[in-house]
C-alpha cells in the first residue's frame, strides 16, 4: 500500500450554519458570515429561492417578506 506523496492538502472551503427563531415581521438576520452567492436559505425547513432574500454583503440575509413570530430560520453559507 502506498502513501501519499506530496504535501498533504488543506481544506479550501468552510461551512457556517446559523439557526434563528423570528420575532414577528423581521426581515433582517444577521449570520456569522458567508461568501455572497454560495449561501442557503431556509425558512421553516423549506429552502427559499434567491428572489425571496438578499444576502450580497457577507453577513447580513435580508427576507423579501418579513417572517412571523417564532418563525425558525437556517442560514448555510
Amino acid at each position: 500500500m502506498a502513501g501519499y506523496i506530496g504535501t498533504i492538502p488543506t481544506p479550501q472551503a468552510t461551512q457556517s450554519r446559523d439557526v434563528y427563531t423570528a420575532t414577528n415581521n423581521q426581515t433582517t438576520f444577521t449570520t456569522q458570515g458567508y461568501t455572497p452567492d454560495l449561501v442557503s436559505v431556509f425558512l421553516n425547513g423549506v429552502h427559499l429561492a434567491r428572489a425571496d432574500f438578499t444576502a450580497t454583503n457577507g453577513s447580513d440575509v435580508v427576507l423579501a417578506a418579513g417572517a412571523a413570530a417564532n418563525d425558525t430560520g437556517e442560514n448555510v453559507g
